[in-house]
């Protein structure tokens, strides 16, 4: 019994290849069609009957594991009806048009609907665009299309458009923790796959009632404790990890927003207090300071002096062996420097960017060759602030080089051989707000230790134990 169910359940997971492929099968036929009343083409009759029979029965089959994807749950009913039930029209209709451009077919029940080919052709076109659509909304959520229309477009037809800024407060002291803060967090981020429309893993946070029942797993909030709160404790996995939310592809949540959900959770998850009634510390009244309406928020990135011009040609250069050089911004002269593809990228390259050490403020420099000779030139990187090292031979003598780095705010220690004696010389970074340390040879007394004597940083080891959700076996 358990393995039908796996087989159901892995057939279902066919459903996106498969559906794609009667759409494109019935569109052909619907243009080949078009074609047949002009006299050059009116020989294709039997194209048309092809292209509605493999159509027709890939449909079907489209049909037959989409409904054994909607077994494993997590979408809204009413959408899924409509999705169904249209997929099941688009695929009735092409068949039965098949036999009405088959020829030799010799029915006169069939006879009386020929007149009615274009028609019925017109109306399977109009069906295969509205299930398309349901299909995106149970996919990726209500207002999928509509949140990306252009802001202008929106105003014009009166679009409500749903902001990416924090909602500022006029007095953050007095608002409501959780309907001020981080309510819209969670809208802004999360409902798009944990609302009212649709819940993946049977999940959705979209009101108090539904985000204390939690999922298909289980509670996902479990107040004054942050690791038994998934709601949190999935937010601070490394960027890739399977169980990370929001998934790969999403928007994120930037840091600033996950130490405020952390802090909410860790304080009692309380849906009525006020933000003076719970306890703050120095960083979180900072945080909280930037909600509040006549502050003025700045990307650290539009502290940055006027940056030099990039010469072209090392650019060039970098770009032929692999490297990524990619700008901030726009035409901004400030970039990340990626070596995902160039993992014979070693010390003397890093050397080499000496060059454009002014204009990096990123390296990712992840499953490459450096060595701890590298880490010796990133005090000459004055604004350098997100350094990846995952996956390297860095070790704790390596970090030692870090440490009072006067920009560096984020670094990436994923599957790096460092040991408590690493992390312990990262304790003089002004700036520093998050390393990953996950899979590491530090030990958790280590961790915590930083913790204590940098309380700004965000130290995520990967040691959580996390309830196991539905959600977990949907592939995004």
């Amino acid at each position: 019994m358990l393995f039908f169910e796996e087989l159901m359940n892995f057939t279902g997971r066919w459903h996106p290849v498969m559906v794609h492929l009667p759409i494109g099968m019935l569109v052909i036929a619907c243009v080949l069609a078009l074609f047949s009343k002009k006299e050059n083409y009116k020989n294709i009759g039997p194209a048309i009957s092809l292209s509605l029979l493999f159509g027709s029965v890939a449909a079907i089959f489209a049909c037959f594991t989409g409904y054994l994807l909607s077994l494993q749950g997590g979408y809204e009913q009413d959408t899924l009806n409509f999705h169904q039930w249209l997929g099941l029209a688009v695929a009735a209709i092409s068949l039965f048009l098949y036999f009405l451009y088959k020829e030799g077919v010799r029915n006169s029940f069939i006879e009386k609907f020929k007149s009615k080919r274009v028609t019925l052709l017109f109306l399977m076109f109009i069906l295969i665009g509205i299930t398309g659509h349901f299909g995106g909304t149970l996919t990726h959520g209500k207002g999928y299309f509509k949140d990306a229309l252009p802001t202008a477009i929106k105003t014009v037809v009166g679009i409500e458009d749903v902001s990416e800024e924090p909602v500022l407060l006029t007095n953050v002291q007095q608002a409501q923790v959780y309907s001020g803060i981080i309510q819209p967090i969670l809208k802004q981020r999360c409902q798009s796959c944990h609302g009212e429309k649709k819940q993946e893993g049977g999940f959705a946070l979209h009101d108090q009632a539904h985000l204390l029942k939690g999922g298909d797993g289980g509670t996902v909030l479990v107040a004054n404790d942050l690791e038994k709160s998934a709601l949190y404790a999935r937010l601070i996995l490394p960027e890739g990890h399977k169980k990370r939310m929001p998934p790969k592809g999403r928007k994120p949540i930037t840091a600033e927003q996950i130490k405020l959900i952390g802090w909410w959770v860790k304080e009692g998850a309380d849906f009525a207090k006020k933000s003076s009634d719970l306890a703050q510390t120095a960083e979180i009244k900072e945080i909280l300071g930037k909600l509040e309406k006549g502050s003025e928020p700045t990307s650290p990135f539009e502290e940055l002096p006027e940056a030099k011009k990039l010469p072209a040609d090392f650019v060039q250069q970098l770009q032929a062996k692999g490297i990524k050089v990619l700008p901030i911004a726009g035409n901004s002269e400030y970039v990340t420097i990626n070596a995902i593809n160039y993992p014979e990228f070693k010390d003397q390259d890093l050397k080499d960017l000496l060059k454009i050490k002014d204009n990096i403020v990123q390296l990712k420099l992840g499953n490459t060759a450096i060595t701890d000779q590298s880490l010796k030139m990133m005090a000459e990187f004055p604004n350098l602030m997100k350094l990846h090292l995952e996956n390297t031979k860095i070790t704790d003598l390596g970090l030692e080089h870090l440490n009072g780095h006067p920009a560096l705010s984020y670094l990436n220690l994923f599957a790096v051989p460092v040991t408590d004696k690493g992390l312990e010389k990262l304790n003089k970074m002004p700036k520093l707000k998050q390393i990953y340390a996950y899979q590491t040879k530090a030990t958790l007394a280590s961790v915590e230790n930083l913790r204590k004597i940098s309380k700004q940083v965000l130290i995520d080891t990967g040691s959580y134990q996390l309830p196991f959700l539905a959600s977990d076996t949907v592939r995004y």
